[in-house]
């Protein structure tokens, strides 16, 4: 195994083999970045499920935004891992948001996408992905901190 890891910032981590690189970043206390290009293996992958997992356990339910726009490949494996990971964890996850292009990683995503029940939304175009993202973002921002949102009933 040739996992090496780099903290990048205090809000994200980036995962690398000599076949991929995987950034996973959380820019909201429940919005999760993840970007990758390469080659995936179950090396790469598995520290960003338990990034996952551990915000789970905290009891965040996230909006995940995966850029895997530059994926070049995976191990099968990882489709069934993933897939796995995603069907335990579908009341978890809030929204599951994927950028592809078209190749092995879209045919991929189209397979898990069938097994989960067409949950996730999936763009092959970035504007639309970035859009996406940024208007959740700027919700989060313009709600303010969660000790200053008016209560639910009030608004």
């Amino acid at each position: 195994m040739d996992l090496a890891h780099t903290r990048l910032g205090a809000r994200g981590d980036r995962w690398s083999t000599s076949r991929g690189i995987l950034d996973v970043r959380t820019p909201a206390s429940d919005v999760v970045t993840r970007r990758f290009e390469g080659y995936a293996t179950l090396d790469l992958i598995e520290p960003a499920l338990r990034h996952l997992e551990a915000l789970i356990a905290s009891g965040v339910q996230p909006l995940l935004f995966n850029d895997f726009e530059l994926g070049t490949g995976y191990d099968s494996d990882v489709r069934t891992r993933l897939t796995a990971w995603h069907q335990r964890h579908a009341d978890d996850v809030k929204e599951i948001h994927i950028l592809v292009r078209p190749g092995l990683v879209a045919m991929g995503v189209t397979v898990a996408n069938l097994a989960m029940g067409g949950r996730f939304i999936t763009y092959t175009d970035r504007s639309a992905f970035e859009w996406a993202l940024a208007g959740v973002m700027t919700s989060r921002i313009t709600a303010g901190p969660p000790s200053l949102r008016a209560p639910s009933s009030v608004r």
